[in-house]
């Protein structure tokens, strides 16, 4: 899927200034490559023309991120955004799924750091009203940055290969208001030494090192799964001027893209449905019941992208069952497109559905419900039989 990434972006590069400069006289937009910069909407700090709409594509060294800091911001206001607007894009801005937001007014956008090299900006005025405008600067990330998407990977500089000396990064991660963070180490090795003084890595309850310290971890026991008690949590990685190691990986998730499902029965979707859902997401849906249950487990809808037309497997966005609470237990099935999987039961009481999409091309997802029930089997007039009891309720199916 990456030569279909790249394919993808210099097709949006031929086609970028077709559309960027929409009034005639009016310079916008651009490709920009350089490792920092700064731009802005035409004519700032004069005010912005009518009927313009002008689209930017950050394109920096592969293995790094953009970093986008705005330091003036004044559109038109609507309540929507339907008039004046920004739509900033992790990645290019042919695909709704790498949308990160659309903004306007007075009030400007948080930073923004994208999840890998390139990022995209459009800017739209429409033909009543217009304000000064905005200046927007950008800069290539080797480590670290603010990380505002339902979830997202984080790792060590050159992971897996050995960090760098003299390191220092800190993530900044912003989720929805009404969320938490879980932060999950996959990969973790660092310079041991009692009291993590020289390599390690702390996490904070909140935006800065003044938040409650929730950590402090060097060697190479991974850190406990870490949950906050707000919407924001700060990592930081250090390391001192010799000894290193691997590194480490580690994903967060949101509240809305990591939950716990606990009653008897319930439906869950994916982030967004029925409209798309975000690109470079990995989401997790636990389902876990008292001891004794077994969960049944339905996806009435499946619109996701298809199979890799190469080796027909899912390898680009794809939804899978775990029997039980981790990746490691077995994995009951793996899916994609608009395939429709007969329902699946548990052997326990426990389910884990995990959703995982690429960088690009998004669809509306899934929707799933789930049941859980006690299952037996016993002998009816010479047949095996199935018994689900439901709510107390027996369900035959021979």
């Amino acid at each position: 899927n990456n030569m279909t990434l790249r394919v993808t972006i210099l097709i949006h590069l031929v086609l970028l200034f077709d559309k960027a400069d929409s009034k005639k006289g009016v310079k916008c937009g651009g490709i920009l490559s350089a490792p920092s910069g700064n731009f802005s909407s035409p004519n700032f700090p004069g005010l912005y023309p009518y009927n313009t709409h002008c689209s930017w594509l950050i394109v920096v060294a592969e293995g790094s991120s953009v970093l986008l800091t705005f330091h003036y911001f004044e559109l038109e206001y609507h309540a929507s955004c339907a008039y004046d607007y920004i739509k900033i894009y992790n990645g290019i801005s042919e695909d709704e799924g790498n949308l990160l937001g659309t903004f306007c007014g007075d009030i400007s956008p948080p930073q923004f750091t994208s999840s890998w090299n390139v990022m995209s900006i459009i800017f739209h005025s429409d033909r009543h009203v217009a304000y000064r405008g905005f200046t927007v600067g950008y800069r290539k990330d080797m480590c670290g940055g603010v990380l505002t998407g339902l979830s997202g990977v984080i790792s060590s500089p050159g992971y897996p290969q050995e960090y760098s000396n003299n390191a220092d990064c800190s993530w900044a991660i912003h989720v929805s208001n009404t969320s938490v963070v879980t932060l999950v180490f996959l990969d973790f090795q660092l310079e041991n030494n009692e009291g993590c003084n020289f390599d390690f890595v702390a996490l904070f309850d909140g935006p800065t090192v003044t938040h409650r310290h929730l950590g402090k971890y060097c060697g190479t026991d991974k850190p406990p799964n870490i949950i906050t008690t707000s919407n924001q949590l700060l990592v930081v990685f250090k390391s001192d001027f010799n000894i290193g190691g691997r590194g480490f990986k580690a994903y967060y998730y949101s509240g809305e893209c990591q939950q716990v499902l606990s009653h008897v029965s319930g439906n869950f979707s994916s982030p967004n449905f029925p409209n798309i859902y975000p690109n470079n997401i990995n989401c997790h849906w636990s389902i876990t019941l008292a001891a004794g249950y077994r969960i049944k487990l339905f996806f009435p809808l499946m619109d996701l992208e298809d199979r890799n037309s190469l080796s027909d497997e899912c390898d680009y966005d794809s939804v899978a069952v775990y029997d039980g609470n981790s990746q490691t237990d077995a994995l009951m099935g793996r899916w994609c497109g608009r395939e429709h999987p007969s329902s699946l039961v548990s052997k326990g009481n426990k389910l884990l559905v995990v959703l995982s999409t690429d960088r690009n091309e998004a669809h509306r997802g899934f929707t799933a419900s789930y049941q859980g029930g006690k299952y037996s089997l016993y002998r009816h007039s010479g047949s095996v039989c199935r018994l689900w009891y439901c709510h107390n309720l027996p369900y035959l199916n021979c």
